[in-house]
């Protein structure tokens, strides 16, 4: 857990945001992968679908986009 990027949707954004600047100015790195297909949200610690991850996902209960996915389309 990193302090300075909540787990909440826009600690998330902003982890991945960094993440990416990071990224773009080191010159041997042509990119990153965030990947997690079976993270998906679910309702609770006893609900027997979804993740233990679901605090990475990118998308919520409500099947819509988190605001994290916005930084891929910048």
């Amino acid at each position: 857990m990193l302090p300075e990027y909540p787990a909440t949707p826009e600690g998330q954004k902003a982890y991945l945001a960094r993440l990416k600047e990071m990224v773009s100015e080191a010159p041997e790195v042509i990119g990153f992968c965030y990947w997690g297909g079976e993270w998906i949200s679910f309702k609770g610690n006893q609900a027997q679908n979804g993740s233990s991850w679901e605090n990475q996902a990118l998308w919520d209960f409500e099947n819509k986009a988190v605001p994290a996915l916005e930084v891929f389309n910048q």
